[in-house]
């Protein structure tokens, strides 16, 4: 990716990823985006462990995936998956111990990068109500120093599943943002 798209991908990511917007943090991270330097963020507190927040009571309408995005910032990279409402949908994040299969062809997915950290979202849908695909960029390969490439594997019944290739098992940290719904993924960079 050309780094004038990755400076262009940062500043509408921070700019997504700060303004206005009430802040609610996984037990492992802080959230907010950092301005981007050499110098890593030495506050920062992540996990290899999986982890999950329970999805709303049944009923629920599935939360629309508006976009995803990423960058590098100062010490991770972030990836934010914002949705089309105020709440954002259940999710799991966790390394994959295996292959990663897409959900309805059971075909294995390859990404780059040594390691695979899948994030589902329940209930949830990346498409629109004609069933056109939301967002459109399904595939993306980055080249950051943590995350190398992210692909959707599922979109159905009221799931959807990205796996992003990571250059190693690195610390993650999840924080969710609201006015839009966000969820911010940081892996950590480096050593």
């Amino acid at each position: 990716m050309p780094r004038y798209t990755v400076a262009v991908a940062f500043a509408m990511l921070a700019g997504a990823a700060c303004p206005g917007g009430q802040s609610r943090q996984s037990p492992n991270g802080a959230p907010g985006a950092p301005a981007a330097s050499a110098r890593p963020d030495p506050a920062f507190a992540g996990t290899t462990a999986r982890l999950h927040r329970v999805p709303p009571g049944s009923g629920a309408p599935a939360a629309m995936l508006r976009s995803v995005t990423a960058a590098t910032a100062r010490g991770y990279d972030r990836v934010v998956f914002e949705f089309a409402s105020d709440s954002a949908p259940g999710y799991h994040v966790e390394y994959a111990p295996g292959p990663v299969r897409r959900c309805g062809s059971g075909d294995v997915v390859s990404v780059a990068g040594t390691h695979r950290l899948v994030v589902r979202f329940e209930p949830a849908r990346a498409h629109d109500d004609q069933g056109n695909p939301i967002p459109q960029q399904r595939e993306v390969a980055l080249e950051l120093p943590a995350v190398k490439e992210m692909k959707l594997v599922c979109d159905f019944e009221s799931q959807v599943e990205w796996v992003i290739g990571v250059a190693g098992a690195k610390p993650f940290r999840v924080s969710e943002l609201t006015g839009p719904a966000r969820l911010l993924l940081d892996v950590k960079q480096g050593t």
